[in-house]
């Protein structure tokens, strides 16, 4: 299962839609207090995660999710000055891309992470 925190309901949308027309399992949240009260009872295999989001920012998100867990997490922001990808990946993302966004590239990228961390653990 692939979860896409992102507050944008229309790129919510187009991101799951684009996992599961690909065969992914996908579900979407608008905030991060709505992925943390997931968390409690399931896991992910791979969270595509937005920079801005209300309230808790995709920064703390992937902060706080990196302290507990080596779940993937694929950063996907507006922001894209230099800084901003590297305090990403700094903070544990596995991989950061730039909106706008081309859904087969998001796809791709959610396959090529997901097949490094499988074979990591085998």
């Amino acid at each position: 299962m692939i979860w896409c925190v992102e507050d944008d309901a229309s790129i919510r949308d187009i991101e799951v839609y684009a996992l599961q027309s690909t065969g992914f399992e996908a579900k979407g949240f608008e905030d991060g207090t709505s992925f943390w009260e997931a968390l409690r009872t399931e896991r992910p295999e791979l969270v595509v995660l937005d920079v801005m989001l209300p309230g808790i920012d995709g920064y703390q998100v992937c902060r706080e999710l990196r302290s507990t867990s080596q779940v993937p997490i694929i950063m996907l922001s507006a922001k894209g000055e230099i800084f901003d990808k590297v305090l990403g990946l700094e903070l544990g993302a596995d991989d950061y891309m730039v909106k706008p966004f081309d859904t087969k590239e998001v796809v791709a990228r959610s396959k090529a992470v997901l097949r490094r961390c499988t074979a990591a653990t085998t």
